[in-house]
């Protein structure tokens, strides 16, 4: 619907997988109270623990930054005030092919822009890459959730919790949630919050009342619709997703067509490799029985001229009974 001035009079939904709601919703200073609790949920998933505590935003939302042509890639930095802990969050929609190597290239800097010139080894503190992605990644796990930490591939030891790399696979989540197989602890509450679409004027789900991080980016989305700045930036940066979309929608279909394509010819080039095979075998067997035709028949041959030299007859007589050269009964021995 519209009113009279031509404006959407629809409520605006919102899915904070778009990059200026995620950033807007975590990314401000004076509002870290749902990034924290997003942060512990993470971090605490396989070894419950609070992390996080006061946090300080390096590279904090700001809006006048955003640029039509330069979206899709969210990069939080964090660093925990008291601990020195950092965190480095991505929301990813787009499909990258070496997502797992940018995201170790990503902790790595995060790692080692800690020091500066002169400073100790010991000053160095733990990092968190934490990765929330629209599209599957690992495709050799079947799980949602996937933590990498440095271990030693003979006995499974840790070498050290300083490097933590975290995927969060949404598409399997909402696969596991049409399974019945979530027991809706803070971390899958964070994912089915964030995989979701939400109507700020609509109630909260019962599921994501519990969760103090969840609520406070519920009710801050009201503010982010009745912001025109936030909301035309918004739009923009979901008609760059649908183009990404289709992008995407495109190699798959042609990654499936080549596939089609290259199952067709090897089974084309197989069924030639084993027509040739057969072939081959084939003469083979037919020289094979040639030989043994012509062996048989020189043996017969010679059996024929030995019998009839016992009968008393000459070489050259039994050539022509025979109908053979002359030469070739001579050579004939017993």
């Amino acid at each position: 619907m519209q009113n009279p001035c031509g404006e959407s009079t629809e409520p605006m939904k919102i899915c904070l997988y778009n990059d200026v709601a995620f950033k807007w919703a975590f990314g401000r200073q004076e509002q870290t109270k749902p990034l924290i609790s997003l942060l512990n949920a993470v971090t605490g998933y396989d070894h419950p623990a609070t992390m996080f505590g006061e946090v300080r935003i390096m590279n904090p939302f700001d809006i006048s930054k955003y640029q039509k042509d330069k979206m899709g890639i969210l990069d939080l930095r964090v660093k925990e005030k008291k601990t020195g802990i950092w965190a480095d969050v991505e929301m990813q929609v787009a499909h990258q092919k070496f997502y797992p190597e940018r995201s170790m290239f990503y902790l790595a800097g995060l790692y080692r822009d800690q020091l500066n010139a002169g400073e100790d080894y010991a000053a160095l503190r733990p990092c968190h890459g934490i990765h929330i992605l629209m599209s599957d990644l690992l495709e050799d796990e079947t799980d949602w959730y996937n933590c990498y930490r440095m271990t030693n591939v003979k006995s499974h030891k840790l070498l050290s919790r300083h490097w933590n790399l975290y995927y969060l696979e949404l598409g399997k989540f909402q696969e596991a949630m049409r399974k019945k197989g979530v027991s809706w602890n803070p971390l899958e509450q964070w994912c089915g919050f964030l995989s979701g679409t939400h109507e700020p004027s609509e109630p909260l789900e019962e599921k994501f009342r519990n969760n103090k991080g969840i609520m406070e980016v519920h009710e801050m989305l009201q503010e982010f619709t009745e912001d025109e700045r936030l909301r035309e930036q918004y739009r923009l940066h979901e008609a760059w997703l649908r183009d990404q979309r289709s992008i995407e929608r495109e190699r798959r279909e042609i990654k499936k067509k080549l596939a089609a394509e290259t199952r067709l010819r090897k089974k084309a080039e197989a069924e030639k490799r084993k027509a040739e095979a057969e072939k081959r075998k084939a003469e083979a067997e037919l020289k094979k029985r040639e030989k043994k035709a012509e062996a048989e028949l020189k043996e017969r041959e010679r059996c024929s001229v030995l019998a009839l030299r016992e009968a008393g007859y000459a070489d050259e007589r039994i050539a022509d009974m025979l109908g053979i050269p002359e030469d070739r009964v001579k050579a004939v021995r017993k």
